[in-house]
């Protein structure tokens, strides 16, 4: 009797011994007919806590809400997979394939180099096919069970920009070309011809000569440039008066300001023609869109659980 004992101890023994933790691992949770270890939950764990900058500085409440975090994703996750695999879903090799040469190309890399990055950073081959086909059947799963029931309406669209459009104004904004002249003291020889050279200077202008080539040509005493992208409410009146009804391409009138005659050449005008509702659109579209699906996945989410068997243990 006693040999036979201590014959089943010794095989006990050597069961255990190979992989002692994973056999000694205790059951976290129970997720239909699968089980999550709290050794598949520690390795989790560990993985969040690399990727948080505050986790030496996490209090045991934090760690516990953090704990209760993962395992809820890791109970998520694997219903989703149980999902996947009732449905059937599947990837072609061909699709599989496809994907990775989308990532090479978008990154300029070749098969060998995609392989070193990986290697570099701890991930073998297999396992990053494996994660990509792993995102493949998540996108066909959500494209089944969530996206196809998502719909945004045109009168969604317009009611959300009627209620949001102070968020979606556009300041008018104008881009000048500036050429300005000092005015001569008390001489009205001297304005006259200045007040001739600006007008032919503002007929080159108006028929379409280089702003440049026009500038240097003016002489030394004369200034300009790019005045850049300015805020048209933000200018002065009588600018602003002077550059109200120009189009890009037309030039103002010469301008006295400062002790200085200038000509006002407008090159761009942003905000004033164009509907800013059409403008908006399709980024309200979009972002309705993806408030929907959130929505949706997360009530779809909660329909997983409450139709499967969960149970958290630790």
């Amino acid at each position: 009797m006693k040999r036979v004992l201590f014959f089943i101890f010794i095989s006990l023994f050597l069961i255990m011994s190979p992989a002692m933790a994973k056999t000694l691992s205790k059951v976290a949770a129970i997720v239909n007919d699968e089980i999550i270890t709290t050794y598949q939950l520690d390795k989790n764990i560990e993985t969040a806590l690399a990727r948080n900058p505050d986790k030496n500085q996490l209090t045991a409440e934090q760690f516990k809400d953090m704990r209760a975090q993962v395992l809820n994703k890791m109970v998520d996750d694997r219903l989703l997979k149980q999902r996947i695999k009732e449905l059937d879903l599947q990837v072609a090799d061909t699709e599989l394939n496809g994907a990775i040469e989308d990532v090479q190309i978008k990154n300029g890399l070749t098969r060998e180099e995609l392989e070193q990055a990986l290697t570099s950073q701890g991930m073998s081959f297999a396992s990053y096919q494996q994660q990509i086909k792993d995102e493949i059947l998540r996108y066909k799963l959500m494209s089944r069970e969530v996206n196809y029931k998502v719909l945004v309406t045109s009168r969604e669209v317009r009611s959300y920009y009627d209620n949001h459009i102070d968020e979606y104004k556009v300041i008018p904004k104008i881009r000048v070309n500036r050429i300005s002249y000092e005015m001569p003291a008390d001489n009205e020889e001297q304005i006259a011809a200045l007040r001739k050279q600006i007008e032919v200077t503002r007929d080159l202008l108006l028929q379409g000569e280089d702003f440049d080539k026009v500038l240097e040509g003016q002489g030394r005493s004369v200034s300009g440039g790019d005045m850049g992208e300015l805020v048209e409410a933000d200018l002065a009146e009588p600018l602003q008066l002077a550059l109200a009804d120009l189009e890009p391409g037309e030039v103002s009138p010469p301008l006295e300001l400062n002790g200085q005659l200038h000509l006002f050449q407008v090159t761009a005008r942003t905000g004033d023609a164009e509907d800013p509702f059409l403008r908006v659109k399709d980024e309200i579209e979009e972002k309705l869109r993806q408030d929907k699906t959130d929505r949706r996945f997360k009530e779809w989410q909660q329909e997983l659980r409450d139709n499967a068997y969960v149970e958290i243990k630790s």
